[in-house]
This record gives C-alpha cells, sequence and structure tokens, in this order.
C-alpha cells in the first residue's frame, strides 16, 4: 500500500506600516483600534504586532491588576491608620487627602499636555501613597494629642501645624531633590517621567497636608472625638459646659 503525504501550503502576507504617534498615546491606540477592525474584516485569525499593539495590550492586561493593587494599597493604609490612631473616621479624613494630591498630581499633565507610561498612575499612586501618608499621620497624631491634653480644636491645630510643618518640609523637600536631578538630565522617557511626576508629587503632598488637612481636622472634629478611642470626653466635657 503506498500513502501518500498530502503537502498544505500557508501562504502568509505580511504588511508594514510606521506610525507618527508616539507609543502608548491615545492617538496611536485609536490608529490600533482602526487597523484591528480593518484587519478583521478579510481575516479574522491576522494580528496586529509591533511594539504600539504590544503596548496596548499590555496596558488592557495590566489595567485590572493595577486597579486591585491601588484598592489594596488604600485599605492597607486604612487598616494601619485605624490601628494608629485607635480611630475609625481619621483613615478616611487621611486617605482622602492623600488621594487628592495623587488626583491633583496625575491631572496636571493633562492640562500641561504632557504624555505619561501607563505603568506611571500605579507607581505613582502607591509610592505618592505611601510617603504622604507619614506627613498626614504626623500632624494628625500632633493634634489629637493636644485635644486630649485639653486644648480647644483651633489651638490644637495651630500647634499641630506648627510643630509638623519643618518636618514636613524637610521630607518634602528631600524626595523633590532626590528626583528632581534626574527627571532634568534623564533622556529615557519612562525614567524622566515618573520622576518628574515623584518631584512634582512630593510638592503637592506636602501642599495639600500643610493646607487641607488642618482645615479638615477642625471641620470634621466632632467627629473625629466621637469615634476615637479616648476622645469621647472631651465632647462630655464640652456638653458639662467646660472649655474644650
Amino acid at each position: 500500500m503506498i500513502m501518500r503525504k498530502r503537502r498544505i501550503c500557508i501562504n502568509e502576507i505580511r504588511k508594514l506600516g510606521n506610525s507618527e504617534y508616539k507609543v502608548a498615546s491615545d492617538e496611536v491606540n485609536k490608529q490600533i483600534e482602526q487597523l484591528k477592525s480593518i484587519l478583521k474584516k478579510y481575516d479574522e485569525g491576522g494580528m496586529l504586532i509591533g511594539e504600539a499593539p504590544c503596548t496596548k495590550d499590555m496596558i488592557d492586561v495590566t489595567d485590572r491588576d493595577f486597579a486591585m493593587v491601588n484598592m489594596v494599597s488604600v485599605i492597607l493604609i486604612f487598616i494601619i491608620i485605624a490601628v494608629v490612631e485607635q480611630s475609625l473616621s481619621i483613615p478616611f479624613i487621611l486617605i482622602a487627602v492623600i488621594e487628592l494630591a495623587i488626583f491633583i498630581n496625575l491631572g496636571l499633565p493633562h492640562y500641561l499636555g504632557q504624555s505619561l507610561p501607563f505603568i506611571a498612575p500605579i507607581c505613582i499612586s502607591t509610592i505618592q501613597l505611601g510617603a504622604t501618608v507619614d506627613y498626614a499621620i504626623l500632624m494628625t497624631t500632633r493634634y489629637k494629642s493636644e485635644r486630649v491634653n485639653g486644648n480647644d480644636k483651633a489651638a490644637a491645630a495651630r500647634t499641630a501645624l506648627a510643630t509638623s510643618i519643618p518636618s514636613i518640609i524637610v521630607s518634602g523637600m528631600g524626595m523633590f531633590a532626590a528626583t528632581i536631578g534626574v527627571a532634568i538630565y534623564s533622556d529615557i522617557d519612562v525614567i524622566r517621567s515618573m520622576c518628574m511626576l515623584l518631584a512634582r508629587g512630593a510638592i503637592t503632598s506636602v501642599l495639600t497636608v500643610i493646607f487641607i488637612l488642618p482645615a479638615l481636622l477642625l471641620l470634621c472634629d466632632k467627629l473625629i472625638c466621637k469615634t476615637t478611642l479616648g476622645m469621647k470626653n472631651i465632647l462630655k466635657k464640652h456638653s458639662e459646659g467646660m472649655t474644650i
């Protein structure tokens, strides 16, 4: 018996194209979607390959992971603040201030016409979250201590602000000085963008904690006293007519 082998020939058609847009930009991602829709009309199994499509695929795949990492970071920071401050309301206040600083830092590139690497938001949000929480805890701990010692909320806020500002500025300026030089000198786009965000984030965090956090502590003073261990007696003394 003679067995005949059938030879199957697969014809591959390759087309090469160049784009004038930067990788990971909104323009090139839109262009990739248009090219994919054209490609699928002629070949369902066709693939669009290259640096820009690969980067877009990475963005789509890692987007959920980045969101999960950010959520886990916030939850862990919440638990740490709640344990350290022994309060249920203070973690919400501090995380709100920190997230505001991160939001401002990541929102500025849009108005400045700058493009960011897709890994920048998750890296910057976690680093800035960890750095800013130190400033916030420092000021809040002193504010709580002053309130427990019998000072009124305005005096407690002034004392906490006066004693915390030097440490916050030194720490923030240290991070700024360590990153701004790399951001200016480096020719690598990813490194330059990341370091610029870190430098700007340090300034944003310092200003947010100094100017916004004390106002929130004053505004939420009653809530803080009700939900923090060792501070409920402050409201009781106030209801009895004693100075707080």
